[in-house]
């Protein structure tokens, strides 16, 4: 089989796979499949993540002529290295559907295993669950924790978007964090989600432009706020990818007291 014959082949059985966001030069070329993992379901209680039904696997690199004669210069010459005398893999998620991506690339040096880290799903959920989230502020008017029946009471939150930038199996990950959704326990059996963080009272402002709720009888109720945090994700330089999974953070009780207005005469000079 002639080397040109041979190269077109072996470029032939990745023609379909995305081009991975991390290479290593303009010589490397993808060889077989060397092993094939399940998906990685690992996730914390308070996160919330599906992914079954996928596998991963690795593709040694190899060089393409670096050093070699050009009878393999289309062919696969020596493996690509990385790190300390390591072996550069690029890792692919196979989906259910039959759609195969390119996750990157993961270095297996000497002293450790030889099936490379994955970045998977299930590792980038972790760390997005260990970032610490902030708790959103619960703010309801009227002010001073005392509102009426059947008065629309008002709630609202600050939650701004952020980014944070953590070390995962010794690759760089950034994330891109904002709220999702905003969860409000209203303490008399009732909840109310809605996307809109809500707002501070204004004059002139409609009441159907704030996040409020009328009690219907009066005592002292409990509030609370949950917010579903959620992210994507990238390597240096490389594409956006969303976070398979949430996280959800709530913030400490908040008491209410709902009370009933008393009528009042009131004399004029």
């Amino acid at each position: 089989m002639s080397s040109i014959l041979l190269g077109l082949i072996l470029m032939a059985n990745v023609h379909s796979l995305d081009e991975p966001e991390v290479t290593a030069g303009t010589n490397a070329l993808h060889a077989q499949v060397d092993q094939v993992k399940p998906g990685d379901s690992t996730g914390s209680t308070n996160g919330t993540s599906a992914n079954p039904g996928v596998t991963y696997s690795q593709t040694p690199a190899c060089s393409r002529g670096d050093g070699a004669g050009p009878s393999v210069f289309f062919g696969c010459g020596d493996r690509v290295e990385c790190g300390n005398d390591g072996t550069l893999y690029w890792v692919w998620q196979h989906d259910p559907d039959g759609t195969t991506r390119n996750l990157g690339s993961s270095c297996a040096e000497p002293g450790t295993s030889t099936d490379p880290q994955l970045l998977t799903p299930g590792r980038i959920l972790e760390a997005f669950e260990h970032i610490p989230l902030p708790e959103s502020p619960l703010e309801v008017q009227p002010p001073g924790g005392v509102t009426l029946v059947n008065f629309d009471t008002i709630l609202h939150t600050d939650a701004q978007p952020f980014t944070e930038t953590v070390q995962l199996l010794n690759r760089q990950i950034t994330f891109d964090i904002e709220p999702a959704q905003f969860t409000w326990t209203l303490g008399d059996g009732s909840t109310l989600s809605t996307t809109d963080p809500g707002r501070a009272w204004r004059a002139g402002l409609p009441m159907s432009e704030y996040v409020s709720h009328r009690y219907a009888k009066a005592g002292t109720v409990q509030l609370q706020l949950t917010t579903t945090w959620s992210a994507r994700w990238r390597l240096p330089n490389g594409p956006w990818r969303p976070v398979d999974g949430t996280v959800d953070i709530t913030s400490p009780p908040q008491p209410l007291e709902v009370t009933t207005a008393r009528p009042q005469l009131v004399s004029y000079d």
